[in-house]
């Protein structure tokens, strides 16, 4: 970021908080998605990993990140709010089983997750 910014120069403005939380954001989300879709081309052709795990934030909320990973590119894919849920094997399967679902089952080599006992239990299913 530091040497872009050098390269615009020491006349460069930034763009503005409405700017950045406005258009920009727009457009990059368009962007983001338009490469998800050209990832998403290459998982039946090359087969894929699913990644996942879990954190809690400073509000004390518990999130399931899940990340997709093929042919050496990883894309983050989606975070679930798993707050107001027990985060057991039972539930963290059924956020896995939904994630395979929508990347596609035929699509997946692997699952990887952290070696929390809750994971490792949500395997054996």
């Amino acid at each position: 970021m530091v040497d872009s910014i050098t390269i615009c120069g020491a006349g460069f403005k930034a763009p503005t908080d409405a700017k950045l939380s406005g258009p920009l954001l727009l457009q990059m989300v368009e962007d983001m998605k338009v490469e998800l879709e050209d990832h998403r081309q290459s998982w039946s052709q090359k087969g894929c990993t699913i990644m996942t795990d879990g954190w809690t934030d400073r509000r004390n909320r518990t999130l399931l990140n899940f990340l997709v990973s093929c042919g050496g590119s990883t894309m983050f894919l989606k975070s679930i709010d798993a707050s107001s849920h027990v985060k057991n094997a039972t539930y963290l399967c059924e956020a896995i089983e939904e994630v395979i679902q929508e990347v596609g089952e035929e699509n997946v080599v692997q699952v990887v997750t952290d070696n929390a006992a809750s994971y490792v239990a949500a395997g054996k299913f």
